[in-house]
């Protein structure tokens, strides 16, 4: 599954994140409150022709301090954009894209700053 490469190449990049902890996938939970989540989010109309595929992915990034929170997201960003021919667990990427620039989605609840970002990828099937 795309987000668990994703995440598995997040941390063993140096991305100081905890899955189970501080990174989570396909849910973001109340707390911690400095955490991290990626989801799937579908993806582009595969091709009829070649065995490829389109998905697209988010990475949303949450914590106490808006600085801190926008730091990271900026990191995960800068890690994963224009990423090409790689192979993360038994998946080739011929590419992964930032969609548009990382944002701040405003505050949850419980006042602590939330940021997104959308990525989309091509990959061997």
């Amino acid at each position: 599954m795309i987000i668990d490469d994703i995440a598995n190449y997040i941390i063993d990049n140096g991305i100081s994140l905890v899955l189970g902890t501080n990174f989570f996938k396909g849910y973001l939970p109340d707390d911690p409150d400095a955490c991290v989540a990626i989801f799937d989010t579908g993806g582009a109309e595969p091709d009829k022709d070649l065995p490829t595929g389109d998905p697209t992915f988010q990475i949303l990034v949450r914590g106490s301090s808006y600085a801190t929170a926008h730091a990271l997201m900026q990191s995960i960003a800068t890690l994963l954009h224009q990423k090409r021919n790689l192979t993360i667990e038994s998946t080739y990427y011929y590419f992964i894209y930032l969609m548009g620039e990382p944002g701040s989605i405003g505050r949850d609840s419980k006042n602590r700053d939330e940021f997104s970002v959308n990525f989309h990828c091509k990959i061997r099937r």
